[in-house]
């Protein structure tokens, strides 16, 4: 696994809260787009999570302090039961990412 396409993140109540979104570093995306030579546009992307069996699609988007995914991630967030304090992976491989959890 290569780990310039990984982004690790220790959830926060504000990734859980009822808006809806997952806070990413923007080191850490930033580096993750320049890997795949593909930049995220300012209005965002529409990208696949792999979970397992499932699949959820959401949008990727630049925010003043870093990025964001938005719309779909309380599916995702829901479906897991995710907690403060949680560890995730999201691992880019070719056109989406690909979900796990420690």
């Amino acid at each position: 696994m290569d780990h310039n396409m990984m982004i690790e993140k220790v959830l926060t109540d504000s990734d859980l809260s009822g808006s809806g979104v997952l806070y990413l570093s923007k080191h850490l995306t930033e580096n993750m787009e320049k890997n795949m030579g593909y930049t995220i546009p300012q209005n965002g992307a529409q990208v696949e999570i792999l979970d397992n069996d499932k699949s959820y699609w959401v949008n990727l988007r630049k925010h003043t302090t870093g990025y964001r995914i938005g719309c779909g991630w309380n599916k995702l967030r829901d479906a897991r039961g995710l907690k403060t304090g949680d560890i995730i992976q999201l691992h880019w491989k070719s056109t989406k990412f690909i979900f796990s959890m420690w």
